[in-house]
């Protein structure tokens, strides 16, 4: 536990120059505390549910250990300045940012590119290994609710890290799940929700694979779920499974079109139908997640699979035509 002095100190009495994102329920700010550099999330006590927010955070993140999952530092439940109730949750700090930050292009290497295939996989399959050590392999499962790009985040290698669980939940027994009917706001973000969430359904680990589903089509497609072009009918789903499978490019991000294409133009990746044939399975994978019924979506673990096959047919694509695919 740490003092609200002490963050207070760390944040330049909260400085805006020190505020690095804003949510739905508080403020992010860079701190540094006993020399390292924090992510300190300030949860706003006026709105009714950040207490709630909180201890589903502390909760979710409690005894949860894995590379890909942000590590809940430290937490701070005290009183400020003005004598009111303060709330913070301490992370660690991740130089890069977001994934909706490098798929929209706000950020980029300094080369100025954005991510490369081999990048996007990579996060792809660090955000799916992520999902499998929640649903299977903790005590008690965990479902996020609300993965989307803005909340994994980078660290200095690129490695991906889901953060953000105020609104997870663990599924102890069916009592203790939560009922989602009119009265009940739902969980999640536009364009990431679940059909059957909408339908009065419980959180369930398939309703996070369908956000999965959703998260890895726009990581290859660079399309948001909520962008203009969607209307009247047409989802970023229904535009994917519309050129699936034969004319995948027509949909690939622009940037990673450009740059497979350079490759194959200076003599490298001599198997394009290989590289073609892995871009068809990520699509699949995709589609297959984002399935409208719960029961047809495939399970995250059986996605990871497919993407790590794929990954390693790329990788070893790349040594063999001595370039990157």
């Amino acid at each position: 536990m740490i003092s609200y002095d002490e963050l207070r100190v760390a944040t330049d009495s909260f400085d805006e120059e020190n505020l690095i994102g804003q949510g739905s329920f508080g403020s992010v700010y860079k701190g540094l505390v006993q020399g390292v550099a924090m992510a300190i999330k300030v949860l706003d006590t006026t709105i009714a549910k950040s207490k709630k927010t909180f201890l589903a955070e502390c909760e979710a993140l409690r005894n949860v250990r894995h590379r890909n999952l942000i590590k809940l530092t430290t937490v701070c439940s005290s009183i400020d300045s003005k004598n009111e109730e303060f709330l913070a949750l301490i992370f660690e700090f991740m130089c890069n940012g977001n994934l909706d930050d490098w798929i929209t292009g706000k950020r980029r290497h300094e080369n100025g590119m954005r991510l490369n295939v081999i990048d996007r996989l990579r996060v792809a399959i660090g955000i799916a290994s992520a999902l499998d050590y929640l649903h299977n392999e903790t005590e008690v499962p965990i479902v996020h609710c609300d993965l989307k790009p803005s909340n994994v985040l980078l660290d200095s290698d690129m490695t991906p890290k889901v953060g953000d669980f105020g609104l997870a939940k663990l599924l102890l027994d069916t009592d203790n799940q939560m009922s989602l009917t009119s009265t009940h706001t739902l969980r999640g973000s536009i364009g990431y929700i679940p059909p059957e969430y909408g339908y009065g359904e419980k959180p369930s680990t398939a309703g996070d694979v369908y956000s999965y589903g959703i998260l890895l089509l726009e990581l290859f497609t660079g399309r948001n779920p909520t962008h203009e072009i969607f209307t009247g009918g047409l989802s970023l789903k229904s535009w994917v499974q519309m050129h699936f499978p034969t004319n995948v490019d027509q949909v690939l991000d622009f940037e990673l079109l450009q740059l497979t294409n350079n490759f194959r133009d200076e003599g490298h990746c001599s198997k394009p139908l290989s590289r073609r044939d892995c871009l068809i399975t990520v699509f699949e994978v995709g589609l297959s997640c984002a399935a409208e019924s719960p029961d047809a979506r495939i399970a995250i673990g059986d996605a990871l699979r497919k993407l790590k096959n794929v990954e390693e047919m790329l990788r070893k694509q790349e040594l063999d035509d001595g370039g990157e695919c």
